[in-house]
């Protein structure tokens, strides 16, 4: 019996049904600029609630003439939500407090950057806290773009539909100088 539950409980664990987008954008926000990514729960009765997000950045700088790991919290518009029914677009204004202002692209390959992303909600399905992990190199950092909305409304406009497949889709946009 044991053995039996062992054996179910590692197959039978909770995991979280959360797709996040192929690539972190750095776009206009406000004024200035943002970096910025998408998530969404893909399978319809595993919405999330009471989610919280955690991001981190990683740098490799130099120190006294030797390569040193950075790592900095990033400062996010929103880090909990109650609900997560339709998309999020987790945003991080890139201001005098950001560890990223005044960073090219260049600068972010220079420094090997990585974004480092951790999502935790409660799954009323499984009726437990889930996580959701993933990572943006920064060759998976667009600088200059904006993310297409993925929602509309219906042709009878009594309801939002969540376009699942525009989680990845941009559109190429200036940044103000």
């Amino acid at each position: 019996a044991i053995l039996t539950g062992l054996v179910y409980s590692r197959f039978a664990r909770p995991r979280s049904y959360i797709l996040f987008s192929r690539q972190a954008l750095i776009s206009p926000y406000r004024g200035g600029t943002a970096l910025m990514f998408r998530l969404v729960s893909y399978k319809d009765r595993h919405n999330l609630t009471d989610a919280n997000i955690i991001v981190n950045l990683v740098l490799n700088v130099e120190e006294n003439g030797r390569p040193v790991y950075k790592f900095y919290s990033l400062a996010l518009e929103r880090q909990h939500i109650d609900s997560l029914n339709m998309n999020w677009t987790v945003v991080h204004p890139i201001d005098e407090r950001s560890p990223l202002q005044h960073f090219t692209p260049e600068d972010l390959e220079h420094a090997q950057a990585e974004v480092f992303v951790q999502l935790t909600g409660f799954d009323e399905v499984f009726s437990t806290t889930v996580v959701s992990k993933t990572y943006y190199f920064f060759t998976e950092i667009v600088s200059g773009a904006k993310f297409i909305p993925m929602y509309r409304e219906s042709d009878d406009d009594t309801t939002t539909i969540l376009e699942l497949n525009k989680l990845n889709e941009f559109e190429t946009v200036s940044l103000p100088a």
